[in-house]
């Protein structure tokens, strides 16, 4: 959703497990990191840091898959509605030309709806209008635009609406989700850096523990 920290933020946490978790089981790094003031505790503090990002980021990827799903389920509807309603309006604009009285009750006067909240409120005025008036229902079984027909597009809006509701719900939590996930990444990030920073130092006479670290070593 938003702009991610890193080109790929997978290989970032794969190579910070692969470095804390390297630098917990060699004893021979974790000496080295221990003697630069990077001692247990703080590793303890590094691996709780790897391990809340990651699991907010695989909940980020859950969220970020069921709001795509939720939009598309709401998408699918929107459109479905959306053709049927412009069929039913555009034939009730040319057959009751004459009737500017009953386009203006039936609300398709002017341009078709694009913002969705409009749509919601045009659709609900002209078919509910239709439901709720015998005689206009009387003047719309010309065009075909049955009770039967009325009936089933009304369904369609509540439905529409449902989802609406639950695609607006989905995407709010996977964009609360990013936040958190982002968040957690620049922490590790900053403790990463850190990280290395004293692992270079400390491991200076010893590139082949360093490269353990996914440390790139020039020969």
């Amino acid at each position: 959703m938003s702009k991610r920290l890193f080109k790929s933020e997978s290989k970032f946490l794969e190579k910070s497990r692969t470095a804390i978790t390297n630098a917990e089981s060699n004893p021979l790094i974790k000496a080295a990191l221990a003697d630069y003031g990077l001692g247990e505790e703080q590793m303890v503090h590094g691996r709780q840091l790897y391990n809340s990002t990651q699991n907010m980021w695989d909940t980020n990827i859950k969220e970020d898959a069921e709001s795509t799903e939720a939009s598309l389920a709401y998408s699918t509807t929107y459109n479905k509605l959306q053709t049927l309603f412009k069929v039913h309006r555009d034939k009730t604009l040319i057959f009751f030309k004459l009737k500017p009285e009953l386009l203006a009750k039936l609300g398709v006067k002017g341009s078709f709806p694009r913002k969705y909240n409009d749509f919601f409120d045009k659709v609900r005025q002209y078919y509910t209008t239709i439901k709720s008036d015998a005689a206009i229902q009387a003047e719309l079984d010309k065009i075909k635009v049955t009770a039967d027909i009325v009936d089933e597009c009304l369904v369609l809006l509540e439905e529409l609406l449902a989802k609406r509701s639950h695609f607006d719900k989905e995407l709010a939590e996977s964009q609360d989700m990013t936040k958190s996930k982002n968040a957690a990444l620049l922490a590790l990030k900053e403790w990463m850096d850190e990280f290395y920073i004293i692992a270079k130092v400390a491991l200076y006479d010893q590139p082949q523990l360093l490269e353990a670290l996914g440390v790139f070593v020039r020969s």
